[in-house]
């Protein structure tokens, strides 16, 4: 794995110097946890399937699904008590002013940036996409560079620590591309988020001073985790139904508008993205509980992220092929709902501790990439 970026979170003595992740929201909440000195594992504490009550148009019924059960900002409330104050610019001469001031207190800058104005990206001046990145403080070891910020992308598509122009910078966070976005989003432009610690509630001071019953704490806190997302994990019938939909009617999915194609390949890959987060967090809680069977449940979640992921690849390049290629889809989606339901089935079972022999063994399914009877 690449180490750009790393360096940005080793200065500042972080749990894990070496966090990134596969889509690039996660990747800055993760880095400004870890830059306040707090374990970016956290946010692997979700998972599940829920039925969206949104209104936004749809064409894939993958689109009636939502993943996310918990906003990032609201599970690093939840586990350290962080803030985080997002704010709408009325222009970029404004959210430049304060993205400087903020700086100069000491605080990353999460920031919206359009993909096409971004050197690093390979997206630049190729097509037009919504991306964050983290604009870092200076430090003593910076060398200076007038009329640049430093600039630090986590998300594993473009690694960069290195210097932005301001006036590239400013040009992208303000880009009319950003008001354009995905179905149902917010305006983007100018829009920051600054992470800060929040006030300690009512005893918690005195409880931080008891080492054994923090780690006490800590070590419950995992584990009822676990068997909350373990237990309420139901859904998979859900993605089960939109699978039989798909190989039902095949032919009515065979064409997806350009916006279409964005919106279910980026809920293929907020998924893989989603499950990757999910093993670093059960490695976490395999250490702090001291239940190793949760390392290969950890193994299982990298399994199914790389499956999300590879039925991402074979929809994009394929789902146009036909009503085959559709239904081959529907197959893939159902399969790795499937290991997902044994997976959860696991995880009940490594708390439980009495599980059968065959829970200290990990997933196991064909490769999405070579579905029978389809031609690659």
């Amino acid at each position: 794995m690449s180490n750009e970026g790393a360096e940005f979170l080793e200065r500042q003595g972080a749990t894990d110097p070496d966090f990134s992740a596969l889509d690039c929201i996660s990747a800055t909440f993760g880095i400004t946890a870890a830059w306040l000195g707090h374990d970016p594992s956290v946010l692997g504490d979700h998972w599940g399937y829920h039925r969206r009550t949104d209104t936004v148009d749809t064409e894939w019924p993958v689109e009636h699904l939502g993943i996310q059960r918990r906003t990032p900002e609201e599970i690093l409330h939840d586990w350290y008590g962080l803030a985080a104050d997002h704010v709408h610019h009325a222009d970029s001469r404004r959210a430049e002013e304060y993205i400087r001031a903020r700086l100069l207190e000491g605080h990353p800058v999460i920031a919206w940036v359009d993909t096409f104005h971004v050197p690093h990206s390979s997206f630049h001046r190729q097509q037009h996409h919504s991306h964050r990145i983290v604009i870092r403080p200076g430090d003593g070891n910076d060398e200076e560079r007038a009329g640049s910020l430093r600039i630090v992308d986590r998300y594993q598509g473009s690694l960069f620590d290195g210097f932005m122009e301001s006036s590239t910078l400013f040009t992208a966070m303000s880009s009319d591309a950003l008001g354009e976005a995905r179905r149902g989003d917010p305006d983007w432009r100018n829009r920051t988020v600054v992470v800060k610690a929040g006030p300690l509630e009512s005893g918690e001071a005195e409880k931080a001073a008891h080492k054994e019953t923090r780690k006490e704490t800590q070590q419950e806190r995992f584990r009822s985790a676990v068997a909350r997302n373990a237990h309420s994990a139901a859904g998979a019938d859900l993605v089960t139904a939109c699978a039989d939909e798909l190989r039902a009617t095949p032919d009515a999915f065979t064409s997806l508008s350009p916006v279409g194609t964005i919106e279910v390949s980026a809920w293929f890959g907020e998924l893989a993205s989603q499950r990757a987060l999910n093993a670093r967090f059960l490695r976490a809680a395999a250490e702090t509980c001291a239940l190793p069977s949760l390392h290969d449940r950890a193994a299982d979640a990298e399994a199914l992220s790389r499956r999300w992921e590879m039925t991402r690849n074979y929809f994009f390049l394929r789902f146009r092929k036909g009503s085959v290629a559709v239904r081959r889809i529907g197959d893939l989606i159902a399969e790795t709902a499937t290991l997902e339901t044994e997976w959860n089935a696991k995880l009940r079972e490594s708390l439980a501790g009495s599980g059968p022999q065959s829970a200290d063994r990990t997933l196991s399914g064909p490769d999405p990439l070579s579905p029978p009877g389809v031609a690659l």
